[in-house]
């Protein structure tokens, strides 16, 4: 038996905002059998009680203390540090949230990058990219190229990191899934190791290669983004293969 458990959101979980049949009953199962879970995302536009909302509307007892996404690793991240003031592109409901790290007048230690369409102007860019030439680390929630909506394919925040990375020939230290410092806060949090815990999702690319590179186990879900194909491709492996979430707890019984 594990000793964590790591669970995707959109894909294992829900699609387009509808729980994945038996999905609300395997939680509740695995809730059952005692192993300490996180619920992995990669949205960097809301806060973990901004999600919770999201999962209680869908029907999943899940607390806001479960909840693990790239916001949380970086509230993390900046209490870990000696130099802890920002300058940060992130939605108005974060700017509240690190309010007490973020800088007025003086120069920056960290320029953090999140999801800022509902204000993204040349100012707020050239800003940022102003404290990093004088010296601010870039840190970014996640580095995804692009998501789609309704309207079809919109940008995403991992574009502009890249802008920034670009015209400052600086790297981002990336928050988000797959990396490798996003799943050891999570770990960290649980007091486990990597080796101790499980990673489930439906994205070979983010939650199997995030399992792959930390050394804890892989089980990949046949739902959301899964495919035969994209399973093919794929350098890497998971250790299992499920049809879905609900057949987790059977799993780990039997183990």
């Amino acid at each position: 038996m594990f000793k964590a458990l790591l669970i995707d959101l959109e894909g294992t979980l829900y699609v387009k905002n509808k729980p994945i049949d038996g999905a609300i009953e395997a939680i509740a199962d695995l809730k059952r059998l005692g192993i300490p879970i996180r619920f992995l995302t990669n949205t960097d536009s809301k806060t973990p009680k901004g999600m919770k909302v999201k999962l209680d509307q869908m029907g999943f007892d899940i607390a806001e203390t479960e909840i693990f996404t790239p916001v949380t690793a970086a509230m993390k991240f900046l209490e870990q540090q000696k130099r802890k003031s920002g300058y940060f592109l992130v939605t108005a409901e974060l700017q509240t949230l690190f309010a007490p790290y973020t800088v007025k007048d003086q120069a920056a230690d960290y320029v953090v990058v999140g999801d800022f369409r509902d204000h993204v102007d040349y100012e707020c860019l050239n800003k940022a990219f102003q404290h990093i030439m004088s010296g601010a680390e870039i840190i970014a929630l996640q580095k995804g190229k692009y998501f789609i909506r309704e309207n079809g394919y919109n940008l995403d925040t991992g574009a502009f990191v890249q802008l920034l990375e670009y015209a400052s020939n600086k790297t981002a230290y990336v928050l988000g899934k797959p990396s490798k410092d996003y799943f050891a806060l999570a770990f960290d949090e649980l007091a486990v190791s990597a080796e101790e815990a499980a990673i489930i999702g439906d994205d070979l690319t983010t939650d199997i290669v995030g399992a792959d590179t930390i050394g804890a186990e892989g089980i990949l879900v046949k739902t959301g983004k899964y495919t035969t194909a994209a399973l093919t491709q794929s350098a890497v492996k998971p250790d299992k293969i499920i049809d879905s979430i609900r057949q987790l707890p059977s799993l780990l019984k039997n183990s």
